[in-house]
């Protein structure tokens, strides 16, 4: 299994969190301290167009990971996402055979 650290998208399990650029990703938020991280949070947007946040991260192994669900610890409470792909908007491309 590849584990370098691959560019995703991350979509938050509530579509009303926006993730902090820079947090930390586990994949088990109850997991003995200090943590193994996964990998972090490098840009995090509401997106008008999806009318939710969108995530990008750089997870270890992360095109294998896609759909899996990870954690990222916050120091109030601990946020759910899903990975998924960087193309957020349109990526069968509908748009622009229109």
């Amino acid at each position: 299994k590849d584990r370098r650290k691959q560019l995703v998208g991350i979509f938050t399990k509530d579509p009303n969190e926006v993730l902090e650029e820079g947090a930390q990703i586990v994949a088990n938020p109850n997991q003995p301290k200090p943590m193994t991280m996964l990998g972090h949070v490098t840009s995090s947007y509401d997106s008008v167009a999806l009318g939710r946040p969108i995530a990008m991260a750089v997870i270890a192994g992360g095109h294998g990971r896609m759909g899996e669900v990870v954690h990222i610890p916050m120091p109030d409470r601990v946020v759910r996402a899903t990975i998924t792909s960087t193309n957020f908007y349109d990526p069968e491309g509908e748009r622009l055979k229109a």
